[in-house]
């Protein structure tokens, strides 16, 4: 019969060194695999992170970039407004001075003793712009 010895002498043989010392680091090999593994999740976490906070910076920058020019926008608008109001209010005016200059027109153009349209009484700006409003 073979003896146990034997047999052990034959396993021990039969395995090398390198086998042996493998099966005990084993687990730290296991353990130093899932460290790298959750390294690299974490470098591609942070560069995530890094892009999103460069794009949050980028929408920022735009931002700020349109309020700028909407401010300006609203500005510009605020102006032309202003510009309108007065033009219109000049235009009311030249539009008054218009229709009381055809109201007071002369008749008889030859005439040295000018009469105006309404008749042979003298009219007055104020009376007319009055009448004009009144209505």
């Amino acid at each position: 019969m073979i003896e146990w010895g034997t047999i052990a002498l034959a396993v021990v043989g039969s395995v090398s060194i390198g086998e042996l010392i493998s099966l005990f680091t084993v687990r730290e090999q296991k353990k130093g695999m899932k460290i790298d593994n959750k390294q690299k999740e974490d470098e591609r976490w942070e560069k995530l992170a890094d892009q999103q906070s460069d794009q949050i910076t980028q929408l920022n920058e735009q931002i700020t970039n349109l309020n700028d020019r909407l401010e300006k926008k609203d500005e510009q608008i605020i102006e032309l407004q202003d510009r309108e109001t007065s033009l219109r209010q000049t235009l009311d005016a030249t539009r008054t001075k218009c229709a009381v200059s055809e109201l007071l027109k002369c008749v008889n153009v030859s005439c040295p003793n000018r009469e105006p349209k309404l008749g042979t009484r003298q009219v007055d700006v104020e009376t007319i712009m009055e009448e004009t409003y009144d209505k």
